[in-house]
């Protein structure tokens, strides 16, 4: 089943979505697949979730009485609520999902959550938007469109991997990251920018918003 981006909206339960860009995603969106306690936020947000899903151990019990009809327990600890839920959403067929509240309170949870979109990409296209910014997926040799002056960082899980850039004001010219500052705090030149890279992962790209 194809969908964009913003039609399938995961609820993650960290920090609940403020900015307006965020909660403009959340009012549009067309099935909003709740995290555990992130149902009650979202309720006394004023919207109702269509699933609830995780090991539901921190659910208040008003909303496990009322919505029980889409509840979906999964008490395994394998996986976090998310996965759980990123799971849900390929067992459904979605091809894509936007995810929400996945970071901002628990900063162990925030770069967990945030690692885990390189394993979301071999089952769906996932993106991460915050308040601040949005965390996506690079892949090597692919023009990401872009605009002059935008924010960017790069980061890498394999701590060989060489990148060079194209489009961006500090040029990257087979530079090692070796750590994650190392491709942080770039800008964008064009309307695109590009990295060339080997490695089996892709790079996590975070975009800070105006």
């Amino acid at each position: 089943m194809h969908t964009s981006f913003k039609d399938i909206v995961i609820l993650a339960n960290g920090r609940f979505p403020k900015a307006s860009h965020s909660r403009s995603i959340l009012d549009q969106a067309k099935i909003i697949v709740c995290c555990d306690n992130a149902a009650d936020k979202l309720i006394r947000y004023g919207r109702i979730p269509d699933v609830i899903i995780g090991d539901l151990d921190s659910l208040s019990e008003s909303t496990r009485s009322r919505y029980r009809d889409r509840l979906i327990q999964i008490e395994e600890q394998e996986s976090n609520d998310l996965t759980k839920a990123v799971n849900y959403c390929v067992q459904q067929g979605y091809s894509s999902v936007t995810i929400l509240g996945a970071t901002g309170l628990r900063e162990d949870h925030s770069l967990g959550n945030i690692s885990l979109l390189l394993e979301y990409n071999k089952k769906l296209k996932a993106n991460i938007i915050s308040d601040h910014g949005e965390f996506s997926l690079v892949q090597s040799g692919i023009a990401v469109p872009s605009y002059p002056g935008e924010q960017l960082s790069f980061f890498s899980v394999d701590n060989r991997v060489r990148v060079t850039s194209e489009g961006l004001k500090y040029k990257l010219d087979g530079l090692q990251l070796h750590n994650w500052w190392r491709a942080s705090l770039n800008e964008s030149e064009a309307d695109q920018f590009t990295l060339h890279f080997e490695s089996e992962h892709a790079l996590i790209l975070y975009r800070l918003f105006r």
